[in-house]
């Protein structure tokens, strides 16, 4: 799978949870709050789809690829309950769903991990409400050209 293939799931993953209402109406600045990068300043909560790896998934009358897709939650809530409610609709958008991957084809997206966290802002460590909720998730995303 080539950086660019990388870059096609991605852009398929992305189309999906900015349209996902049940996702986007959690999120500080809604769909604007679903990143690859997150500008300085960004309000909580928000959503990073993150590191990405891939490898060839050839067998038998099959060409395809398998990728892994990291997105992480962050949240400045109380508690991890927000952080989770965030995790859920992420999944449920995800897990075993049907989208497009532009010049592929989705044969399969499964979710093969998730964890939760609590980090110290590193420029407000002390501070109370600079606790950051962080909640990691992993899709196996498995296509293959069009």
């Amino acid at each position: 799978m080539s950086a660019d293939s990388l870059w096609d799931v991605q852009t398929g993953v992305y189309a999906l949870l900015t349209t996902t209402a049940a996702l986007t109406a959690q999120l500080a600045a809604g769909a604007g709050s679903v990143l690859d990068h997150v500008p300085e300043g960004a309000p909580f909560p928000y959503v990073v789809l993150g590191a990405a790896s891939s490898v060839p998934s050839d067998t038998q009358g099959f060409s395809g690829s398998e990728a892994t897709l990291a997105i992480d939650t962050y949240s400045r809530g109380a508690g991890m309950e927000e952080t989770r409610r965030i995790m859920s609709a992420i999944y449920d958008a995800l897990h075993a769903a049907v989208f497009s991957v532009p010049n592929q084809t989705l044969v399969q997206c499964r979710c093969v991990e998730s964890a939760t966290s609590v980090e110290a802002d590193g420029l407000r460590r002390y501070e109370q409400n600079a606790l950051v909720r962080h909640g990691s998730q992993k899709f196996r995303i498995i296509t293959e050209p069009v």
